[in-house]
């Protein structure tokens, strides 16, 4: 049996009774040196963990072939961005038990003296910054950890012209405990080191709430005609519901739009992503400046402009959520095959040809997407003359959609 083992902030005081007890009944006991110490009078064997996770696991693994009931420590809570997840992927035919303890997210909060029933979690520990909200529309803790500290955590949004108020609970219930609250551009500054933080951001800086108010303004379907165009084509209001709408975007997602155009996509999966980030990939220099253009009229700051051509600035991009492709440039098996969309994540190809296609729904079972669908649709606008109205049809468009699979 393994028992998964909660140990809190790793202080003897913050232990509650029934913790001590569970890990008295265990007869093998796994974890770091520091959780360990705190278990003196333990009887049975101790197998400290490294920080490497491979040789960790296999620890655990030979410890479990003994069939002995094991304990495995952990930091903070077992549910939140901690070890019990690998655990359960690693030893799924094993009875797993798991106790709670106290996590850093509680106790940052507890010190700022905040609710956390409806705040956002993120964790940058081992991950890009690009997993940061890009607004912040209610309290957000950070988990932080090897070079993303606080203070580029805020350099992270000064870069995007935000200056929001932080809070910083550093080696939170130990001696050397340290409790900043200022804002980003302060604790850029910062320089004590803080290698063992948790970060609270705060929606209270004026930019941040008014820019999030006016982008909520953009709604789905915005007018063709609200949207600067030049010669470069869009896709129609239409047409951009239905994309969007296979998208299934959610409020965090990141997502890249390849072949943006006018950036009219791009906009609105902003505004359905107001706390994600949208990657718009285009080549042509005159698209470039309307995106640019349009970003500014909408006033969506969410909205990255990647200028190029897919799939040859991917590197530039994060594993994405979701990937619509509007236009290809005949490299549609190139981009599927590259695109970091992650596992489970959704992808929408729009296409006008026949050929294009046959080609796409070849290619997405061949990369083993799940639930392909294919629709077309021709609209048709009714314009007034004179006393009559009069059909306007437009050509006809293919969207295909998908899930990645896991394989993929």
């Amino acid at each position: 049996m393994l028992q998964v083992i909660g140990i809190g902030p790793g202080r003897s005081e913050w232990l509650p009774p029934v913790i001590t007890e569970l890990v008295k009944n265990c007869e093998i006991l796994v974890g770091g040196s520091r959780a360990l110490e705190l278990f003196p009078d333990f009887k049975g064997r101790q197998y400290p963990l490294s920080g490497n996770l491979h040789s960790s696991i296999e620890v655990i693994r030979n410890a479990l072939l003994e069939e002995k009931v094991v304990g495995v420590l952990v930091s903070g809570d077992p549910g939140f961005f901690s070890f019990l997840p690998r655990l359960k992927k690693e030893f799924p035919e094993e009875k797993i038990e798991v106790y709670p303890g106290i996590s850093s997210l509680q106790f940052a909060f507890a010190r700022a003296g905040l609710a956390w029933q409806e705040a956002n979690f993120v964790s940058v520990h081992g991950r890009e910054l690009s997993v940061l909200p890009q607004m912040i529309t209610r309290p957000t803790a950070v988990l932080t950890g090897g070079e993303n500290t606080p203070q580029k955590i805020a350099q992270f949004y000064l870069e995007r012209g935000y200056n929001p108020h932080i809070s910083v609970g550093n080696a939170l219930a130990y001696p050397e405990e340290l409790w900043l609250t200022m804002d980003a551009e302060h604790l850029a500054l910062e320089k004590t080191l803080l290698k063992n933080a948790i970060v609270i951001l705060y929606p209270n800086s004026q930019k941040s709430t008014q820019s999030f108010k006016r982008g909520s303004g953009c709604r789905l379907g915005i007018p063709d005609e609200e949207f600067l165009r030049g010669k470069v084509p869009m896709t129609k209001a239409e047409i951009r519901v239905q994309v969007l709408a296979k998208a299934q975007i959610s409020l965090n997602d990141r997502v890249v739009d390849i072949g943006a155009g006018t950036g009219s996509i791009s906009i609105e999966a902003a505004t359905l992503a107001s706390e994600g980030v949208v990657y718009a990939i285009e080549h042509n220099p005159e698209a470039q400046e309307l995106i640019l253009a349009n970003q500014t009229k909408f006033d969506v700051s969410n909205l990255r402009l990647i200028s190029g051509a897919a799939p040859d600035v991917f590197g530039e991009l994060p594993p994405v959520d979701v990937c619509i492709i509007g236009g290809s440039n005949g490299r549609l098996s190139e981009i599927l095959k590259q695109v970091p969309l992650i596992a489970g994540g959704r992808v929408v190809i729009t296409a006008v040809t026949i050929e294009t296609v046959a080609q796409g729904l070849k290619l997405l079972t061949e990369l083993n997407y799940q639930e392909i669908d294919t629709v077309s649709i021709q609209a048709v606008r009714w314009k007034a003359v004179q006393t009559l109205h009069m059909a306007q049809a437009m050509n006809p468009i293919f969207i295909l959609s998908a899930r990645k699979g896991e394989n993929t």
